[in-house]
């Protein structure tokens, strides 16, 4: 399974992906600390920090969605990149119950990030009349 690992060392503020970017693999982080974000680079709205041995960017590879957030290296890391596809290939013999479990919570979290966009007047809500 390591060889499907592609190894990428980044320095502090390099931008490992954005959001809308497609979910084409997901990372792993062998060192340092990584920082999923959304909004303007100037005044991020911070996610969460990934830190050694922690996942990122695995929710659009499941979803075949855009990615919803950022991600950069809050220090110099070590991430591992693995394609979409191994992932996936490793998932085929899952229980279909699993599957739909996991489509779930991933809409709900959408959901929940659209909703915070709403709140925090990114995006306009669907159901807002037009002016």
């Amino acid at each position: 399974m390591s060889a499907a690992f592609q190894r990428r060392t980044v320095e502090p503020g390099d931008i490992i992906f954005r959001e809308g970017d497609p979910g084409d693999s997901l990372y792993v982080v062998e060192s340092g600390r990584v920082v999923v974000w959304r909004g303007d680079p100037a005044h991020p709205t911070r996610i969460g920090t990934v830190e050694k041995g922690g996942v990122f960017g695995e929710m659009a590879i499941f979803d075949r969605k855009p990615r919803m957030a950022n991600a950069s290296a809050e220090e110099r890391s070590t991430v591992m990149r693995m394609p979409a596809s191994v992932l996936r290939e490793s998932l085929y013999g899952a229980d279909p119950l699993l599957h739909q479990l996991v489509q779930i919570l991933i809409d709900n979290i959408r959901h929940m990030a659209r909703r915070l966009d709403e709140l925090e007047g990114r995006i306009t809500p669907p159901d807002a009349p037009l002016r």
